[in-house]
């Protein structure tokens, strides 16, 4: 339970909002890593670096996985298999692979 004393009901909502994430990576977004579409638009499902001009980044869940196997820290120095089932596990609750399955 929350015990920082309340400085009134906006921070009841701001306790409730939920943080933007990539649909694809689950990176958290921002203004700064929103994605744009072909249009210009901005795109709140997804960051810059997995969505541009239209084009996915990663065609595969498996090309997005090589990646975060590659270039992701593992502080806890876990094995390769338990990582990539971790970051399978995840990403496969996000909208875009989802939607692939």
């Amino acid at each position: 339970r929350d015990r920082s004393p309340s400085r009134g009901l906006g921070d009841v909502y701001k306790r409730q909002l939920r943080t933007l994430v990539c649909q694809c990576c689950g990176m958290p977004l921002d203004d700064s890593t929103l994605s744009k579409g072909p249009d210009g638009a901005f795109n709140k499902d997804y960051c810059k670096w997995c969505y541009a001009d239209g084009q996915f980044a990663y065609p595969t869940k498996a090309s997005l996985l090589d990646y975060l196997m590659a270039h992701m820290p593992n502080p806890d120095n876990a094995p390769a298999a338990v990582c990539r089932a971790q970051f399978d596990t995840y990403l496969s609750q996000l909208k875009h692979w989802k939607e692939k399955e």
